[in-house]
C-alpha cells in the first residue's frame, strides 16, 4: 500500500528545495549582472541629441560592479552549491551509512 501522506511530504519539499535552488542561482547570475552597460555592446554611455536632430551615444565612465553585489552573488552561488552537495549526501548512501 502506498502511504500518499508520506509521498505528498516528499514531493512538497522536492519542490521547495528545487525551487530555492533554482531561486539562489538566478538571484546570484542577477547580482553579477548589477552596474552592466545598457548598451549592445555593454559600454555604457550618454544619447545626446543635437540641435538638428541627429542622435549620437557619447561614451561615458564604465560603471562598476559594486563590492556588496560581488559578495552578495557569492553568497547565493555558495548556498546553492551547499544544498545541491546536501542533497547528494542524502541521495548517496555510501555517505550516511553506518
Amino acid at each position: 500500500m502506498i502511504d500518499w501522506a508520506a509521498f505528498a511530504i516528499v514531493a512538497a519539499a522536492a519542490l521547495v528545495s528545487a525551487s530555492v535552488v533554482v531561486s539562489l542561482f538566478a538571484f546570484g547570475l542577477r547580482l553579477l549582472n548589477v552596474g552592466r552597460g545598457l548598451d549592445a555592446d555593454d559600454t555604457p554611455g550618454i544619447i545626446e541629441t543635437t540641435p538638428s536632430g541627429s542622435v549620437s551615444v557619447v561614451s561615458g565612465q564604465a560603471e562598476r560592479r559594486p563590492r556588496w553585489a560581488t559578495v552578495a552573488a557569492i553568497a547565493c552561488f555558495t548556498l546553492c552549491s551547499g544544498a545541491v552537495l546536501f542533497g547528494i549526501y542524502l541521495i548517496v548512501p555510501v555517505f550516511h551509512s553506518s
